[in-house]
């Protein structure tokens, strides 16, 4: 069923107060739309850009929210393009395009890893292995988990390996097959086949728009042991990936450019970013943000809802056109639109609900 949200009663008293860690990828949002706006103007149809940019100055932030409006807002550190941050009551990690940090018991550390490139999220296992961080590097169509007590690899996935080796060359138009295999390469040269070997991703990078699946989030399945959740931006899906046998099998599609495929209730919940809509796989439930005002003329009909988070009492979403956190209730069909700072490009959010996350909170400062 699709919903307006723009029909939902507005009210500011269905939620409790919340705070929130969240990623800014840039201060300077209105140059992101401008590039986000010349990559939809091209010819390829594939959203992204084509080549190594600048990275931009992004910083991490504690925000909280009451009765519709923003509290309180204090930058803890300024970082080159964070995005990915997850938080447990001992524990803090951001990353910062291709290094994880970690801060913890008053102490920082680094994960780092050759095959890191614009990492987008990270998640702590909350289940049965506390101690365990999930890493999506978006930059290689990769995904890792690290024992953060052993500060060691578990486990890898790469894309390019398990079915997902197409990419594209908006220059020609042309697929293109990606390998960080030698010998792979040689079998593509050998059949005349247009290929891409990445065999040294420390001083190598693909810009988005090469890219073969995109995978900007992966998240731990709450519902199924030894499977994750990963959202495949290209090819606008949600798959669910068996880190036993590193098969998958897609749970969700017909997205736009989505985020966040995570766990809702007893089913699953993914951001349909450029269609502006918040998916739900239980009873195919759609809900709509494109009616709403408060757009930049420039931006017409396009949408940008960069992620999806749900609450206890409401689903949280970052409204990336419309400079706003949007909170809506879809059992009570009640909404609220909060807005941040317009120069922001917030990536993601990180609820915070414990005094122990707050105390650690505060270690943060100085040590970033």
């Amino acid at each position: 069923m699709r919903t307006d949200l723009s029909t939902y009663r507005r009210s500011q008293d269905f939620y409790t107060p919340k705070m929130f860690l969240v990623t800014v990828k840039s201060f300077d949002l209105q140059k992101i739309r401008a590039r986000y706006l010349k990559s939809r103007a091209g010819k390829t149809g594939r959203i992204g850009s084509v080549e190594r940019r600048e990275v931009s100055r992004g910083g991490l932030v504690f925000v909280e929210i009451s009765a519709g409006r923003i509290t309180k807002s204090d930058i803890l550190a300024y970082l080159p393009e964070p995005r990915g941050v997850d938080v447990t009551e001992n524990m803090l990690a951001v990353s910062s395009e291709n290094t994880v940090h970690i801060i913890s018991h008053g102490k920082r550390s680094m994960i780092e890893d050759p095959w890191f490139s614009y990492i987008h999220t990270l998640q702590f296992d909350k289940r049965k292995n506390p101690g365990h961080l999930l890493v999506s590097s978006s930059g290689f169509d990769c995904i890792f988990e690290y024992s953060l007590h052993k500060r060691e690899k578990t486990w890898e996935w790469f894309a390019w390996e398990n079915g997902f080796n197409k990419g594209f060359d908006p220059r020609s138009g042309e697929d293109i097959l990606l390998t960080r295999q030698q010998e792979v390469a040689s079998s593509y040269e050998d059949a005349g086949i247009k290929h891409l070997l990445i065999s040294d991703p420390r001083n190598q990078t693909l810009p988005t728009a090469n890219r073969a699946a995109f995978i900007n989030s992966v998240v731990y399945d709450a519902l199924e042991e030894n499977k994750l959740l990963a959202t495949f931006f290209h090819e606008g899906a949600v798959y669910s990936i068996d880190m036993q046998s590193g098969m998958s099998h897609k749970i969700m599609d017909g997205m736009k450019s989505p985020h966040g495929g995570r766990n809702y209730r007893d089913a699953y919940m993914a951001t349909s970013t450029a269609s502006g809509e918040v998916l739900m796989s239980a009873a195919d439930d759609v809900y709509s943000f494109a009616s709403f005002p408060g757009k930049a003329a420039e931006l017409g009909a396009m949408e940008w809802l960069q992620n999806s988070a749900p609450l206890d009492d409401c689903i949280i979403t970052i409204d990336a056109n419309r400079n706003s956190f949007v909170l809506f209730d879809p059992d009570h069909k009640l909404i609220d639109m909060v807005p941040f700072d317009p120069d922001w490009a917030i990536q993601d959010i990180a609820e915070v609900r414990s005094p122990a996350t707050l105390s650690l909170i505060k270690e943060v400062k100085g040590k970033l």
